[in-house]
């Protein structure tokens, strides 16, 4: 019996010590913020090492940091979005105190800490950048809806081939671009989560502004089965890719990586085209902005112009001390268009009137000052994510040769 006994200790310590437990680590609850329509988002930047490797990674940017600087970019990189309230440092230092968390807690028991923390800060999504080096340099970015439990996943890797020849700057300058690629893959695939959520925030906030605050229900998860994974792929390359990487878009992810990266100057003759945020009242103003990012995805990937990068834009607006979301007066557009050096605009606005929501979007020659192509979509009000579904419509549309 002592022996059976013994076995059995063993056996516990080993699965302790092989598997950090999250209910070690004291989670001290935030109170419920203000209400607001924005995603409330936590973020944490880890580095795995490989099993597969004999030896540690030595790496060009190690993991303490990565963690520090990544996620100042890409707390700065979401913010910018409009759509997300970023967790603070000083919030998630209220529920974790002092504790130092491994990385390897963040993701163990199917990211378990990572959930409870996130509740604790009482944000809408909880998302994990997760950089290793297991064939090649690979990114894996996790994203974790923390009312219904819905997941989406996207990952990609740097083959080396693309790294050897860049120097020092331009691999950690890779590796960025690399995090934004994810992310606008990760948008793609969770667009429709995010929608219905800013959908019902929108609502709650503003009848909470009119009512005295109650407890309000999580949204009901009405997307049907969980979304594990919305990659699609990587190259075929002579050593075996990660198995969790696809094909189709690692070579999606590849080439605009290469783009970036290059060595060589591939000035394009595409129009240049600023995409404004969509203008829209205090409610629906999230989902103005994810229909924008929507729309920019679409005519990004048509691959018909060069789009004017959204840090330029806001750039522009901070030192004209200029407004940061619903550019509506088209003299001021075409101004800042000018700006930008680029040669056409898209403004749109996204309106209630009665019981059907509608957008309606402008394409510009700021040369000319004539208008190029015009296209609206609408909807029932309150149902503005089937917009997302009639978006590559409307892109198409609004992406037609200049006559």
């Amino acid at each position: 019996m002592t022996s059976i006994k013994y076995v059995i200790m063993a056996a516990v310590l080993f699965f302790l010590m092989c598997n950090p437990v999250a209910a070690s680590v004291k989670i001290s609850p935030l109170p419920q913020p203000s209400p607001t329509a924005k995603l409330r988002v936590f973020v944490v930047v880890i580095t795995t090492e490989s099993k597969l490797t004999k030896r540690p990674v030595l790496w060009l940017v190690s993991p303490t940091e990565l963690q520090e600087s990544m996620t100042g970019e890409i707390n700065k990189m979401l913010k910018d979005q409009g759509i997300y309230e970023v967790v603070s440092a000083g919030d998630v230092y209220a529920v974790l105190g002092s504790q130092a968390i491994s990385n390897g807690e963040w993701a163990a028991k199917d990211m378990a800490l990572l959930k409870n923390v996130g509740k604790a800060l009482h944000a809408d999504y909880a998302l994990l950048f997760e950089r290793s080096f297991k064939v090649h340099l690979q990114f894996d970015v996790h994203l974790v809806n923390l009312n219904t439990g819905e997941k989406f996943s996207v990952s990609n890797y740097i083959p080396l081939s693309t790294l050897k020849p860049l120097h020092s700057d331009a691999r950690k300058k890779a590796g960025m671009e690399a995090i934004k690629i994810s992310y606008r893959q990760l948008f793609a695939a969770a667009k429709n989560d995010f929608m219905e959520t800013a959908i019902s925030k929108g609502k709650r906030a503003t009848e909470k502004i009119r009512q005295p605050e109650t407890n309000m229900p999580a949204p009901a998860n009405t997307s049907g089965k969980p979304v594990e994974s919305h990659q699609e792929a990587a190259t075929a390359q002579k050593s075996d890719p990660p198995s969790n990487v696809s094909r189709t878009t690692q070579a999606k992810f590849e080439k605009e990586l290469a783009a970036v990266t290059s060595l060589k100057d591939n000035k394009r003759q595409s129009p240049r085209l600023v995409i404004y945020d969509f203008d829209a009242d205090d409610r629906l103003k999230v989902v103005g902005l994810i229909l924008t990012e929507a729309l920019r995805e679409e005519l990004h990937n048509s691959g018909e112009f060069v789009l004017v990068n959204r840090e330029n834009i806001l750039k522009i607006m901070d030192e004209y001390k200029l407004q940061q979301s619903g550019v509506v007066d088209e003299a001021q557009a075409i101004k800042m268009g000018k700006w930008l050096a680029a040669s056409e605009a898209m403004t749109g606005n996204l309106a209630t009137l009665g019981t059907i929501s509608i957008l309606q979007v402008k394409r510009i020659d700021i040369k000319t000052l004539s208008t190029i192509a015009l296209g609206s979509l609408k909807c029932p009000s309150g149902r503005e994510d089937e917009l997302l579904n009639q978006m590559p419509g409307l892109a198409k549309k609004l992406g037609q040769p200049a006559r």
